[in-house]
């Protein structure tokens, strides 16, 4: 037997739906990224280069430029750690990217 032909609003929500699930994975599978969670933080030699790393860094729910809106000085478990506050200039989802500053030692 045949499905029965959506209609189209039916079928708009389905893609609604299906696109907030994929969204939904992709903000999940973003915290496994280095800088995205404080426990993957990124490691600068210098605060001057927090915001140039954070800019080099693309939205991973469009991959779209990311704009510093501000940068900070946190302390998260026992951990100083640098804070950008970042936004994407083509979807707008704001985010927080995490930097360690003191890069490891070569030797």
């Amino acid at each position: 037997m045949a499905k029965k032909k959506l209609s189209a609003r039916a079928a708009r929500r389905e893609i609604d739906r299906t696109s907030a699930k994929l969204t939904r994975d992709i903000e999940r599978l973003a915290q496994l990224e280095p800088g995205h969670s404080p426990g993957r933080a990124i490691a600068l030699d210098a605060a001057s280069q927090v915001e140039v790393a954070a800019r080099s860094i693309p939205c991973p729910r469009c991959r779209g430029a990311l704009r510093m809106e501000d940068h900070t000085a946190e302390t998260l478990d026992g951990v100083r750690l640098r804070v950008a506050q970042v936004a994407c200039s083509a979807c707008g989802a704001r985010r927080k990217l995490y930097f360690r500053l003191g890069a490891a030692a070569l030797n």
